[in-house]
């Protein structure tokens, strides 16, 4: 007998983000799913119904009006086209299993905690700083611009390079690389393209500390690091992901990160903020970002908080 679809968890079963909040769901009724998983989880779809394969294998139906509620936390996961050339059948067979994902993702049968149109614009840079500075959220100073001179006479002489793709890249090698934030002269920026592949170009802050804010729903819960002897980008040194500590007294940026989610329409969301003797400063928001290296006090609530709003609860 086929039963009622509850809770569809975009993402990969070995991603330990998804891991964790399926733990604290019921398997009967549970899918998950992302592109890689499509031919496996995917049975039937029609105009009104589409059938999958919860994770105890048995197939579940997403109806109209049955409650149905959705988490996207990746739609693949990293390097799954690896190698794969453009215009090739095997490019054509991965872009098929996306469409039809996509097609999954834009079901009104289903209520996202993020629908994907909404991800896919809280995941862009200047998308969030217009939302910030609308709710008079500070932002550091940014430039979008080709001329170097241009980026120097707003920003002064030395500014950070942000990209608006992909944070990480594979080189020719095969190896990947992370794009980290870190200081550069306009100088040595003279002959480079900066529209080639644009970057955002933004007034360096130093700060006090790092906060790291994680909201879902109405809830937030915030982590802070020492900034003391780590480089501008604290994603840059390894261990300092292990140092953070939970800390109640920000109340202030719990409560602009709720608001800011929600003018973006992101039910969950993991940010960067950062403290410099101005105050709080918000530099950076993934709708889908990670949470679980942070300290019990702020991931075992975080966690709890999306099943339970997969659950049904708000």
């Amino acid at each position: 007998m086929t039963e009622t679809a509850y809770a569809i968890v975009v993402g990969n079963g070995e991603d330990p983000h998804v891991r964790a909040v399926a733990e604290q769901l019921p398997g009967a009724g549970l899918v998950i799913v992302d592109a890689v998983q499509m031919p496996e989880v995917m049975a039937r779809l029609n105009p009104t119904i589409t059938t999958l394969m919860d994770v105890t294998g048995a197939p579940v139906e997403i109806r109209p009006d049955a409650g149905a509620r959705g988490w996207i936390r990746r739609l693949a996961p990293a390097g799954w086209d690896h190698g794969v050339v453009l215009g090739s059948h095997r490019a054509a067979v991965l872009a098929a299993r996306l469409a039809l994902l996509a097609a999954v993702l834009r079901d009104n049968a289903v209520e996202w905690l993020t629908a994907v149109d909404d991800l896919f614009g809280a995941e862009n840079k200047i998308v969030q700083y217009r939302a910030a500075i609308a709710i008079d959220v500070r932002v550091p100073d940014f430039v979008v611009s080709g001329d170097p001179t241009d980026l120097s006479d707003h920003l002064g002489q030395r500014f950070v390079l942000k990209p608006l793709g992909p944070g990480n890249f594979e080189d020719d090698y095969g190896n990947q690389q992370v794009m980290f934030v870190r200081e550069i002269q306009a100088a040595g920026l003279s002959a480079v393209d900066l529209l080639d592949a644009p970057f955002l170009a933004q007034r360096a802050v130093r700060g006090r500390c790092h906060l790291r804010v994680v909201t879902v729903g109405e809830s937030a819960w915030v982590a802070e690091l020492d900034a003391t002897g780590l480089p501008l980008d604290w994603r840059a040194d390894r261990p300092a992901h292990r140092l953070f500590h939970a800390s109640s007294r920000w109340g202030e940026v719990a409560r602009a990160a709720v608001t800011l989610a929600s003018t973006l329409r992101a039910g969950f969301t993991s940010q960067d903020w950062i403290v410099d003797d101005a105050g709080p400063a918000f530099l950076d928001l993934n709708p889908g970002g990670q949470w679980l290296f942070l300290p019990d006090e702020v991931s075992v609530p975080a966690t709890a908080a999306l099943a339970e709003w997969l659950r049904g609860g708000t």
